[in-house]
């Protein structure tokens, strides 16, 4: 009976794992010298072969890892933003389903406060370049539209029975985007000074205040 020589298959195996995360060790160095540089000499005066040096790697290398300094700089954000989360959309599936709409909105509150300390400077560099930059101002617009997609999915858990008067699901969503955008942290912070500490509690606050009904208030009874 033939015996079955199972090493050259075990060998391309395992050379493709080394491969995959040879790729990803690249992928990561030259994402982390983005970051850097981005921070450090803004978007417009960092340079492909300026990134190509610190990241250790060959411009060709940059460009087969990422495709474009477009890409890293997205690629960048979208790090900041998921934090230690695979994804954005990972983060905001951890929003378990039975919180209460006081406990959705102050974890709310709490993630946004976190995502801010990340992703503050690169907000700042996206709008910078947006300026400037058709296609990173079709960037940042898509960007801030899936901000609203992933509050649509952490709002959209509440009843809307308790939303504050006159308050639908879809209004909730848009007020709530825009008290916790990143405009209104620029503005907060950086021009005004707030700590996050500060930040996360007056993002509490106002997004309390604006979308729950308030359960001390008086309810009506009807005429019956």
């Amino acid at each position: 009976m033939a015996s079955t020589d199972r090493s050259a298959p075990d060998l391309r195996s395992r050379q493709k794992r080394v491969g995959e995360v040879l790729r990803a060790d690249t992928r990561n160095r030259i994402l982390e010298a983005a970051a850097s540089e981005f921070e450090t000499r803004g978007y417009s005066a960092t340079t492909v072969a300026s990134l190509a040096k610190v990241a250790g790697v060959s411009v060709q290398t940059l460009y087969l890892a990422w495709g474009s300094k477009r890409a890293l700089l997205r690629g960048y954000l979208e790090k900041a933003l998921a934090g230690d989360a695979a994804s954005p959309e990972e983060a905001a599936g951890r929003f378990a389903e039975d919180l209460s709409p006081a406990e959705r909105v102050a974890l709310l509150a709490t993630v946004v406060a976190d995502v801010a300390r990340r992703a503050a400077i690169g907000w700042s560099i996206y709008r910078d370049a947006a300026g400037s930059d058709t296609e990173i101002a079709e960037d940042w617009s898509e960007l801030q539209m899936k901000r609203h997609r992933l509050f649509a999915r952490i709002i959209g858990h509440i009843p809307e029975e308790h939303f504050a008067p006159g308050l639908t699901g879809h209004g909730a969503v848009d007020t709530a985007w825009v008290i916790a955008s990143p405009e209104t942290y620029s503005l907060l912070v950086t021009r005004l000074g707030y700590d996050l500490g500060r930040y996360r509690d007056w993002v509490e606050q106002t997004l309390t205040r604006a979308l729950l009904v308030d359960p001390t208030a008086p309810r009506d009874r009807g005429d019956g």
